[in-house]
């Protein structure tokens, strides 16, 4: 993933704050790849196009409490 990419993952609105955090942060760059990975495999598997992702804990709106 190219960090223009990556930025626009982390700052859909705002590209280069997206480069800030990359540069400032490194050590991140692993965790937010995977993170857009999942992201693309949740939306698959919603579409019914590919399996649900492993290692993902997905809820559904009738397991999501609502707050009193």
């Amino acid at each position: 993933m190219s960090d223009d990419e990556l930025a626009a993952f982390l700052c859909p609105d705002d590209l280069e704050t997206g480069h800030l955090i990359i540069a400032a942060q490194p050590h991140r760059r692993e965790l937010w790849e995977r993170m857009h990975q999942v992201e693309n495999e949740i939306a698959l598997w919603q579409a019914g196009i590919g399996p649900k992702p492993t290692g993902v804990i997905l809820c559904g709106p009738k397991e999501i409490k609502e707050r009193p």
